[in-house]
């Protein structure tokens, strides 16, 4: 079978490309910052374990978005993609119902500030994206290390 461009592929980029621009930065900036985002949702109540989050999460996201984009572990990439848009589902959610005073949503450091709404938007259209490149997987690993190491 050879392997070509589709829709399916641009999507797995874009999806890649978004986790890692949000990922790296949140890496050149001060971890500070991205705390200060994460303690501003009030629902992580030990400071360590935000330090933590702070600290590992952006990195997952780089980790993500790079696996996505050159196709290595697809289906692990995009079933972290998924885990992750629901997480963000759950916590810009709950911010929402609240009514916590949050100008921006943090996804994306000082690069771009998005109100809630949008961002809940944009994370349910993460999760449907990731959820539809599972589903047609074998068109999803054209153009891919998974495919060359198959």
């Amino acid at each position: 079978m050879k392997a070509r461009l589709n829709f399916v592929v641009i999507l797995r980029w874009i999806l890649g490309l978004i986790f890692i621009i949000s990922g790296t930065e949140k890496l050149l900036s001060p971890m500070e910052n991205f705390l200060y985002a994460i303690q501003s949702y009030e629902i992580i109540p030990l400071q360590e374990l935000a330090e933590l989050i702070a600290a590992v999460f952006p990195w997952i996201e780089l980790f993500i978005g790079v696996f996505l984009i050159l196709g290595l572990w697809i289906r692990w990439a995009l079933l972290g993609t998924g885990a992750m848009a629901c997480g963000f589902i759950v916590i810009v959610g709950q911010g929402m119902i609240r009514q916590l005073p949050l100008v921006d949503c943090g996804c994306f450091g000082d690069l771009f500030h998005f109100p809630l709404w949008v961002t809940f938007a944009l994370d349910w259209m993460i999760l449907l994206t990731a959820y539809g490149l599972l589903r047609t997987l074998s068109r999803t690993k054209a153009l891919s290390l998974d495919s060359w190491l198959d």
